[in-house]
């Protein structure tokens, strides 16, 4: 139902908005081979153009994205919270049109969310900058520590949007862009 409210804004914006997540299942983020086979039944079984498939964005789950991005599947990656991950699944999923490209197939329709946290990492590392502090005496340390509270997971965010420049704003994905690609949206979750 909710992939047919918004049905009319996905195709009025010609597939740039309007999408809907449906999750699969966190218990398989560690099974390469079940994730796929869930992401396969849950978007036949919507089967709706608007649908974005959730998977975990884990090791197992790279190639669980990659293979449901080249099989025509839009993907919403989850639980992203490093740079060199995040890095990753923007890789599998320009690979995946790439080859979908190479074998004639359509990529104006391929949509992808990479899901990056910021307030998490923040939650937990403010806590170890707590444990810090209670330890440390010397004034100029403590201020240091003081002044990162809040700011770890905006700098790890900064970092990762610039790799979003660098990987879609590139040559290897502008090529793809002349074949109607559209570049995989990141999500501050």
């Amino acid at each position: 139902m909710a992939c047919d409210h918004l049905r009319a804004t996905y195709d009025a914006t010609n597939a740039h908005d309007g999408y809907v997540s449906i999750e699969v299942s966190p218990k398989l983020a560690r099974d390469t081979q079940a994730s796929i086979e869930e992401a396969r039944r849950l978007w036949k079984s919507v089967n709706r153009p608007n649908l974005l498939v959730k998977i975990p964005g884990t090791k197992e789950g790279l190639p669980a994205i990659s293979q449901a991005l080249y099989e025509g599947i839009n993907i919403n990656i989850t639980l992203l919270f490093s740079v060199e991950r995040y890095v990753e699944v923007a890789e599998a999923y320009i690979a995946a049109l790439e080859k979908r490209s190479r074998e004639g197939k359509p990529i104006d329709r391929i949509a992808s969310v990479a899901s990056f946290f910021v307030s998490r990492i923040d939650t937990l590392i403010d806590k170890l900058l707590d444990g810090k502090l209670a330890k440390e005496i010397v004034p100029e340390k403590r201020s240091v520590l003081e002044n990162l509270h809040g700011k770890i997971a905006i700098a790890n965010a900064k970092n990762a949007y610039q790799e979003f420049k660098r990987l879609f704003l590139g040559p290897r994905f502008t090529a793809l862009t002349t074949k109607g690609a559209m570049a995989q949206r990141v999500l501050w979750a």
